[in-house]
């Protein structure tokens, strides 16, 4: 992971290190496209691989919880790197479906997309205009 992500960094300054001192130095650099969030999974599953080496947690023989764990979106996007031993038993909990408790999220999901599509959207004009007008305005209007 780290040859990928550094290599062209390290070369094009040791490239240009070369050219400072008058050598004409030819490099080839790597072209290639990296998955996003690569050092996101790879630290992720190394977590889980020193749980299981130190005998914090047994080997799971889930693949989707373990696939769960490692993919876990929000952690993905919030960080940090969670230690298996927290996240993927909560992964073998049984759930059941509560139709009180999806009704109150749905009515939520619908109250801010509400609250989006006719109060910020309206609001966005204006918001825009004095954005985009800050030097011209004076302080309580910006305020």
């Amino acid at each position: 992971m780290g040859f990928f992500k550094y290599y062209n960094f390290f070369l094009d300054n040791v490239d240009a290190a070369f050219n400072f001192f008058g050598y004409q130095f030819n490099t080839t650099t790597l072209n290639i496209i990296l998955p996003v969030g690569i050092s996101f999974y790879t630290f992720q599953t190394l977590s889980y691989t020193i749980d299981v080496y130190k005998e914090k947690l047994k080997p799971t023989k889930d693949i989707i919880a373990f696939s769960a764990f490692v993919c876990f979106f929000p952690q993905l996007v919030a960080g940090p790197i969670e230690r298996a031993t927290k996240l993927l038993p909560q992964f073998y909990v049984k759930r059941k479906f509560n139709y009180q408790q999806a009704s109150e999220g749905l009515k939520l999901i619908l109250w801010g997309l509400f609250k989006k599509v006719v109060i910020a959207d309206n609001c966005a004009e204006f918001a825009n205009h004095i954005f985009d007008n800050s030097d011209n305005l004076n302080g309580s209007t910006l305020v």
